[in-house]
C-alpha cells in the first residue's frame, strides 16, 4: 500500500525569506541592565544583533487587526477554556545579526524632567531606600547599520495561502508601521529593506526534499516587486513641519571629541554621520509639555494626554503604550555648522556681581533648515487637534527646544506645516501667509474634538 506524505506529515511545505535591512533611524536593543542602556551583544559572535522574539513580537503586533489571521500566523495559546487547545505558530524568525562592516553605534544623554516643578530631580528607586539621578545615557545603534534575518513559513499544501500574508507585513516593516526594539516614541526601530530573497520548498517533491536539507534551493529577489505593488491603507497620520532656527539651537552632547585650547566646552549633538541633531525624545518632551498646557487651557482631562503618550506602570496600575512617534531631526548642513564661530559666555555671582571662579565657558550652537516628522500610530481627531496646535505654536516660537532659551536659543520659525496619511495630503498650511492651503474641513474636525463634551 503506497504511503501518502501529504496525509500524514503536520506541513509538506516551507517558505524561507532572507531579509537585509538597513536602520533607517537609531535602533535600541536593550540589555535590561546597566546604567547606560548598552546595546545587546551577542555571546558569542561579539556584536550587536536583533533578538528573533522581538522580531516575532513586532510582527505579530502588526497582525492584530485581523485577529484571526494572527492566530493562524503566530498560533494561541492554551486556554482552560473547554475545546480550546493551543495552536502552534506557522513562522520561525531567526536572530538578526549586524554586518561586522556596517554596524556603528551611538551613546547619548538622556534627562527626565519632572512636569511639575520643570527640574531633573532624583528619584527613589522602586523597592529600596536607594535614590536615582534623572540624567542617564542611552546607547543604540545608528542609522545606517545594516542586519541580516530569516524567516520561515511552513504551510500544508492546499491550505490558506499565508505567503502573500506574510508579505505584507514585510510591506509594512519597509514603510515605517512596524518597528523594532525600543524607544519607539523616540524615533527609533524604522527600518528600509535592501533585499528580499524567497525561496519554497515543496517537501512530497524529493529534489526540494534533498536541497531543504542544506537549504540550498535557488532564492529568487521579491524586493523590486513588493515595493511596487499596492501596501495597503497606511493607519499613520504623518505631521512634518518645516522651517529654519530664529536663532541658534543647542541640544548638548555628552563630551566634546575634540580636544585642545580652541574646543568648546559644549557643542550640539551629532549622530555618527557628523549631522547635527534635534534628537526625537528633546522633541517629544518639549511637544508633550505644550500639548498639555492646551490641553488643560481647553478642560481636557489629563487622560486624553495619556491616550497620546502612554503612562508608565506603578503599583497601582499597568503601563500604556503611546500612540505617538518622533523622529531625530537634522539642523542644517554639518559643513556650514563645522564653520559656526563659538560663543563664550560668562558665569556671573548674583551675591557679588562678578564673574565666579572658573567661570568662564564656551558652547558652539547650530543653525539652519530643519524638518520636524511626528507620526500619530492611527487616526485621533483629539490626537490629532492637540498635536497640530503644539507645532503650530512651536512654528511661530511661543516655546523653544534645546537649552538656552533665556538667552532666545531654540526657537524656530516655522515655513509649512503639513498633515499626511499615506500619499493622501490631508492639511497644509501656509505659515509665512498665515493661511490654509488646504484641509479646512480636516481642521475643523480636529478643533472641534478639543471640546470637553467631545472627550472619549
Amino acid at each position: 500500500m503506497p504511503i501518502d506524505l501529504k496525509q500524514m506529515c503536520v506541513y509538506d511545505k516551507v517558505t524561507k525569506y532572507s531579509i537585509q535591512a538597513e536602520c533607517r533611524e537609531p535602533l535600541h536593543i536593550g540589555t535590561g541592565s546597566g546604567r547606560n542602556g548598552e546595546v545587546l551583544v551577542h555571546p558569542v559572535e561579539e556584536r550587536p544583533f536583533v533578538q528573533a522574539t522581538g522580531l516575532a513580537g513586532a510582527f505579530r503586533e502588526y497582525y492584530r487587526y485581523d485577529e484571526e489571521l494572527e492566530r493562524i500566523l503566530f498560533g494561541a495559546a492554551c486556554q482552560e477554556e473547554e475545546n480550546a487547545a493551543g495552536e502552534g505558530s506557522k513562522v520561525f524568525f531567526t536572530d538578526g545579526f549586524f554586518s561586522e562592516s556596517a554596524v556603528y553605534t551611538e551613546l547619548r544623554p538622556r534627562i527626565k524632567i519632572d512636569r511639575i516643578t520643570a527640574t531633573s530631580q532624583t528619584a527613589e528607586l522602586k523597592g529600596s531606600r536607594q535614590s536615582s539621578g534623572q540624567k542617564f545615557e542611552m546607547e543604540s545603534v545608528a542609522a545606517g547599520s545594516v542586519f541580516s534575518f530569516s524567516i520561515y513559513l511552513y504551510e500544508k499544501e492546499g491550505e490558506k495561502n499565508l505567503d502573500k500574508e506574510l508579505e505584507l507585513g514585510l510591506q509594512a516593516l519597509h514603510r515605517g508601521e512596524i518597528q523594532l526594539g525600543g524607544q519607539k516614541s523616540n524615533g527609533c526601530g524604522y527600518t528600509e529593506l535592501l533585499s528580499v530573497r524567497k525561496a519554497v520548498y515543496h517537501l512530497c517533491d524529493q529534489r526540494d526534499r534533498k536541497l531543504w536539507a542544506e537549504e540550498k534551493k535557488e532564492m529568487t529577489e521579491l524586493l523590486p516587486g513588493l515595493l511596487e505593488e499596492e501596501a495597503g491603507e497606511s493607519r499613520r497620520i504623518h505631521f512634518e513641519l518645516s522651517g529654519k532656527t530664529a536663532g541658534s539651537i543647542l541640544v548638548k552632547s555628552i563630551a566634546v571629541t575634540e580636544y585642545g585650547k580652541d574646543a568648546p566646552d559644549a557643542v550640539n549633538i551629532r549622530n555618527h554621520r557628523r549631522d547635527y541633531i534635534l534628537p526625537g525624545s528633546s522633541v517629544k518632551g518639549a511637544v508633550r509639555s505644550q500639548i498639555e498646557k492646551i490641553a488643560s487651557y481647553m478642560g481636557l482631562k489629563e487622560s486624553c494626554v495619556q491616550k497620546i503618550f502612554g503612562t508608565g506602570a506603578d503599583d497601582r496600575q499597568e503601563g500604556s503604550r503611546g500612540k505617538i512617534r518622533f523622529y531625530d531631526c537634522v539642523i542644517g548642513e554639518s559643513e556650514d555648522n563645522d564653520l559656526v564661530r563659538i560663543q563664550h559666555r560668562i558665569h556671573i555671582d548674583k551675591f557679588t556681581g562678578g564673574v565666579m571662579y572658573g567661570g568662564l565657558f564656551s558652547e558652539k550652537p547650530a543653525y539652519g533648515e530643519l524638518t520636524l516628522r511626528v507620526d500619530l500610530e492611527e487616526e485621533m481627531d483629539q490626537a490629532g487637534g492637540l498635536l497640530l496646535l503644539a507645532l503650530r505654536d512651536l512654528a511661530l516660537g511661543i516655546f523653544p527646544l534645546g537649552s538656552g532659551s533665556s538667552i532666545g536659543r531654540g526657537y524656530l520659525d516655522g515655513d509649512t506645516l503639513i498633515v499626511r496619511k499615506g500619499n493622501q495630503k490631508l492639511i497644509e498650511i501656509d505659515l509665512k501667509a498665515g493661511k490654509t492651503v488646504c484641509g479646512q474641513e480636516v481642521i475643523g474636525r480636529y478643533l472641534d474634538s478639543l471640546q470637553p463634551a467631545g472627550e472619549s
